[in-house]
């Protein structure tokens, strides 16, 4: 599982010498294990990713912000359609920290469900 997050931050651009490059493998990681916190990302899981690495919530999100649009600015088109689809938009700018991370979860757990 640890590798197929670590291909598609790759994959999307994320730097890896990024704090939220980390942030986002955590994240990601912990929404594949329990969907739910896909639900609850300002009040579960960026407390969680944040205990997890010694920091504050609000660095997290910070920081994953900044990584999703270092990605966006950097990353293919044809990669992001391939995980965000029709919501891609020049015009629109990035995807929330939200939707980042619930769409790369996804597109993860339909990998995952595909190789099974």
């Amino acid at each position: 599982m640890n590798k197929q997050i670590i291909q598609a931050l790759r994959e999307l651009g994320v730097p890896a010498h990024l704090e939220g490059y980390e942030y986002l493998k955590t994240a990601l990681e912990m929404c594949l294990q329990d969907k739910s916190y896909v639900n609850a990302i300002s009040k579960r899981l960026y407390p969680d990713v944040a205990q997890c690495h010694v920091t504050s919530p609000n660095k997290v999100e910070r920081a994953i912000r900044h990584a999703v649009e270092v990605a966006w600015n950097r990353s293919r088109m044809d990669v992001l359609h391939c995980y965000f689809g029709n919501s891609v938009d020049v015009g629109r700018g990035k995807p929330t920290n939200s939707e980042f991370i619930a769409t790369v979860a996804e597109t993860l757990r339909m990998e995952q469900e595909e190789a099974v």
